[in-house]
Parts: structure tokens; C-alpha cells; sequence
């Protein structure tokens, strides 16, 4: 990467690098420094909260695959690797502004995916890993909670019900919607067997849940959410707790990133 940057003329870039465990710390320190352009290779996950930590500072964002699914990445620069992407960019950068969520303070560019089918994402991590007895002992609790985790939803246009998960997904990623659209589409996840919902929960990762009939489509600006329980969730696929309650918005400029010039 460095050698990419000295090629494009980029003087004396700071880098950061390390494991899983160091990169808030980074991006707090990133964050503080006044940055003409945030690059940051790494998953999904990795890059939600690195482009959280620089959205409001004015930073250009380049978000680089360098995790499993790269869906963000994917979306702006194409099926090519991160050497390509960025060469690419730095060659003839255009500005793009993405749309988003927010949910808790936080947000997302991808999708919040909210109840149930969450609680599975630990398993299915352990199993990618080779960690079959872990897998094992996290899906069985998994499966023990999912239906005492109902969700009552509440959207913008009035309609409400209760339901095991609902998932906002951006338009960035959706695949009915166009990058312009000032809204996230929302999907009403209600599943009538444990059976059914564990197809959902391993095939929601490779794009196959629209397929599944117990899926309610629409879109929306506003979601509440609330729950007897606590509320398990992932944004853009890093797990995180919305306690009893909560409301997701659509956020018409979220994150400004450099994509290849036409």
C-alpha cells in the first residue's frame, strides 16, 4: 500500500496496521488528525467503524476488501482486488456521497439486521473458523433464544406488527433500489418453523434470504423497534446490543468516499 501511495504522488502518508484488537485505538488516533483522505483495508465490520470514526471530520474514505464478504467495497469499486481499487482511485478519483442508517448512536452503510437471525452469527463465525464444537455450543443457545426474541416494529407509514427480525438494508447494496433513493428498505422477517429459520440465518450471507416467502418488503425513512427482551443486532455484520428499544433512520448523506472517475 505504501508503495502504491508514493507512486500516486501522496506525500509521507502515516500508516496504521495491527490486529482486530488494536484498530479502535487507530481510529481514534486517526480521527483526531486532520485527514485529507482516510484509506482502511479490512472487513465489512472493520470498516463501518472506521468510516463512523471519520465521517463527521471531513475525510475523503476509500474502503478497501480486505474481509470475507466486502460488501461496501464491492458495491463502489467491483469484484477486483484492493490493489486494483485503489490504484484505480488514486489515478482518477471522483467523489461519491453514500447513504446510510443510524441506530444508537451509531451507524451503518450496509444494513442493520435486527433480532433473531443475529443470535446466529457467532456460530456461523466459529464454523468459517474450523471451530466445529464451538459452533456447536453457540448454535444450540442460539437456537434455545431466537423465538423468545419477537421483535414489535412500528415503520414511518403507519404499519406495525410483531415479527422475529426485521432488516434495513441501504441503497447502496439493495438490490431494488437505485443509489439515489432517499430511503432503506425494509424487510419484515416472520418465519413459522425453527427449521425455516435456520435456512434463513446461514443463507442471509450470500444474498439468498429475498427468495424465502415470510419476507415483507417496503421502504421507509423510520423504524422503531422494541422488545421484553434485549435486542441482539449487527451493523454491517458487527454484533451489537440495542437494549429494549430503538429507532433506526435513513441518513440521506452519510459518508463521502473517492470510486475511479468514469
Amino acid at each position: 500500500m505504501f508503495r502504491i501511495l508514493t507512486r500516486a504522488g501522496i506525500v509521507e502518508p502515516k500508516l496504521w496496521c495491527g490486529e482486530a484488537t488494536e484498530m479502535e485505538r487507530f481510529f481514534a488516533e486517526a480521527a483526531g488528525q486532520k485527514l485529507d483522505i482516510f484509506i482502511v483495508l479490512g472487513g465489512d465490520g472493520t470498516i463501518r467503524t472506521a468510516a463512523e470514526a471519520c465521517a463527521e471530520k471531513g475525510s475523503y474514505f476509500i474502503p478497501l476488501p480486505g474481509g470475507t464478504m466486502n460488501m461496501l467495497p464491492r458495491a463502489l469499486y467491483g469484484d477486483v482486488s484492493w490493489e486494483e481499487g485503489l490504484k484505480k482511485t488514486l489515478t482518477a478519483p471522483s467523489t461519491k456521497v453514500l447513504s446510510g442508517g443510524r441506530v444508537a448512536n451509531k451507524q451503518f452503510f450496509i444494513a442493520a439486521i435486527v433480532g433473531a437471525p443475529v443470535l446466529w452469527t457467532q456460530p456461523r463465525e466459529s464454523m468459517r473458523e474450523g471451530n466445529i464444537a464451538d459452533a456447536i455450543k453457540k448454535g444450540s443457545v442460539a437456537f434455545r433464544r431466537m423465538f423468545k426474541t419477537k421483535v414489535q416494529y412500528l415503520i414511518a407509514d403507519g404499519a406495525k406488527g410483531e415479527t422475529e427480525a426485521v432488516a434495513l438494508i441501504c441503497p447502496l447494496v439493495s438490490e431494488e433500489m437505485s443509489d439515489s433513493e432517499q430511503a432503506l428498505e425494509a424487510a419484515i422477517i416472520d418465519v413459522e418453523s425453527a427449521a425455516e429459520m435456520v435456512g434463513l440465518a446461514t443463507t442471509a450471507a450470500f444474498g439468498k434470504w429475498r427468495d424465502d416467502r415470510n419476507i415483507l418488503l417496503t421502504k421507509t425513512k423510520r423504524v422503531n423497534v422494541q422488545s421484553t427482551k434485549e435486542i441482539p443486532a449487527t451493523l454491517d455484520g458487527e454484533k451489537v446490543n440495542l437494549g429494549r428499544s430503538a429507532e433506526i433512520d435513513f441518513v440521506s448523506r452519510a459518508l463521502t468516499v473517492l470510486v475511479p472517475g468514469r
